[in-house]
C-alpha cells in the first residue's frame, strides 16, 4: 500500500506566475510521428477537467501541461493495473487514505500557475492510466474530487515507440531521504533525468526562492494556508515517480537561490518526506 498525499498539494498553488520550463524556441509543439522521437501530448487543463487524448502512443511521452484555468493545476501520472479503472480509483480515494498497490505513479509536470505550462517526460508502456490533478481548491476540496481525472489507454505500434529519452545533461537521484545530482547547475537550459533510488515514491519539486527564504520556508508557507507571498515557486520537477522509475524534465536556470523539496508522505510514519529531511537549498550562478 502507498499512502498519496492530501495536503502537500497546495503548497504547489502559486501566489504569482510560474515562469515555463522551457524557452518558446526549444518546447516540443507537435506529436512525433514516424520518427524515433518522444511523442508530445499536450494536456489542456482547466478549472475542472483535463483534455487529453483517448489513446496516447507507448514509449516516450512529454507530458505538455497547459493551463487554461483560474487555479493551479498539476498532472500526475498514474497507471491503473490489474484491470482497475478510474471509478475503481474514485471508489478508493480519499485525502487522508493509503491508495492501492494497483496504482503505479509515473510522474507528471508539477504545479502550473494560470496562464503557463510546464513540461516532464517519461516512459510508458501499453495499459489503462489516468491523468489527476490533487491540488485543493480553497474550499478544501481536491481537483480530483471536482472530475479533474481523465482516463486514457497507452497503446502499441508507433514507429517511434522505441525511442529514448531525452539526452540529459544532469542526473537527480532520488533516495530515502535526500537528493543526489551528478553535478552543480549553472545558470542556463537543463535538461535533468530524474531516477527514484528509493525504496519507496518519491517526487521532487524544483523551486526557485525569493532571497532570504529556504525550502522550509515553502513548506511552511503552503502547509499553513499559503498566507502571505509564497517564499518561492516551483520552477520544474516530476510529481510521484515509483521505485526503479525515471522521468525527465528541462529547466531555464538563472542565478540565484533554489531547492529541491519532497511532500511525499513516508511509507513507514506518515511524515512529510522533507520532514526526514529530503529538502536541499543551493546556488546557481
Amino acid at each position: 500500500m502507498r499512502t498519496l498525499p492530501h495536503d502537500l498539494v497546495l503548497v504547489i498553488i502559486l501566489a504569482g506566475s510560474l515562469a515555463s520550463c522551457q524557452p518558446a524556441a526549444e518546447r516540443p509543439q507537435t506529436m512525433a510521428t514516424g520518427s524515433a522521437e518522444p511523442a508530445v501530448v499536450t494536456v489542456e487543463a482547466n478549472d475542472y477537467a483535463f483534455g487529453v487524448p483517448a489513446r496516447v502512443p507507448a514509449g516516450v511521452v512529454t507530458f505538455r501541461l497547459v493551463n487554461q484555468g483560474k487555479e493551479a493545476h498539476h498532472a500526475q501520472v498514474i497507471r491503473l493495473q490489474d484491470g482497475k479503472t478510474v471509478a475503481d480509483f474514485l471508489r478508493a480515494f480519499t485525502d487522508t487514505a493509503s491508495m492501492p498497490a494497483w496504482v503505479r505513479y509515473l510522474g507528471g509536470p508539477v504545479g502550473t500557475a494560470p496562464g503557463r505550462e510546464l513540461l516532464a517526460t517519461t516512459r510508458l508502456a501499453p495499459g489503462r492510466y489516468a491523468l489527476i490533478c490533487r491540488i485543493r481548491s480553497p474550499n478544501g476540496t481536491t481537483h480530483v474530487m471536482k472530475g479533474m481525472i481523465r482516463e486514457f489507454e497507452v497503446v502499441a505500434g508507433r514507429d517511434g515507440s522505441s525511442a529514448p529519452l531525452p539526452v540529459a545533461s544532469d542526473t537527480l537521484t532520488l533516495n530515502d531521504y535526500g537528493f543526489v545530482i551528478t553535478r552543480p547547475l549553472t545558470s542556463g537550459y537543463h535538461t535533468i533525468r530524474v531516477e527514484n533510488a528509493g525504496p519507496q515514491v518519491h517526487e521532487v519539486i524544483m523551486l526557485k526562492l525569493v532571497p532570504g527564504k529556504t525550502p522550509a520556508d515553502f513548506a511552511r508557507w503552503g502547509l499553513s494556508g499559503r498566507h502571505g507571498p509564497a517564499p518561492g515557486v516551483p520552477v520544474g520537477g516530476a510529481q510521484f515517480i515509483d521505485r526503479g522509475e525515471v522521468g525527465v524534465f528541462s529547466v531555464e536556470l538563472t542565478a540565484g537561490e533554489y531547492g529541491y523539496i519532497c511532500f511525499v508522505p513516508d511509507a513507514k510514519d506518515g511524515k512529510r518526506h522533507f520532514r526526514h529531511g529530503m529538502m536541499t537549498q543551493f546556488a546557481v550562478r
